[in-house]
């Protein structure tokens, strides 16, 4: 029997230091442009809270672990993680699980 290799849902929080919304958004357009192209991304968004634009969310659908491994090791995926220190206030929140 093949092991079918099951998509992996990603989540995240996180909240913009005041006055630096714009960079993040900028490097979020960035590093959404390029996973995209990522083998195994089949969806990746970045996106305001309604009520507060500072708070901003992500979500990322991964065809199996292994490529949302290879995800993380890109040089576009540690650039972004690198940068957010001077853009987010303390530590993003992530969930991640199999679907």
């Amino acid at each position: 029997m093949t092991a079918v290799a099951s998509p992996v849902l990603v989540t995240g929080t996180a909240r913009c230091v005041p006055g630096r919304r714009g960079e993040f958004v900028d490097r979020a357009r960035r590093i959404e442009a390029a996973s995209s192209s990522d083998d195994g991304c089949l969806y990746d968004l970045f996106t305001a809270d309604l009520a507060d634009p500072d708070l901003v969310e992500s979500v990322e659908v991964w065809a199996s672990s292994e490529a949302l491994q290879a995800h993380l090791a890109h040089d576009h995926t540690r650039e972004f993680m690198a940068a957010l220190g001077a853009l987010i206030i303390g530590e993003p929140k992530l969930v991640s699980r199999s679907l």
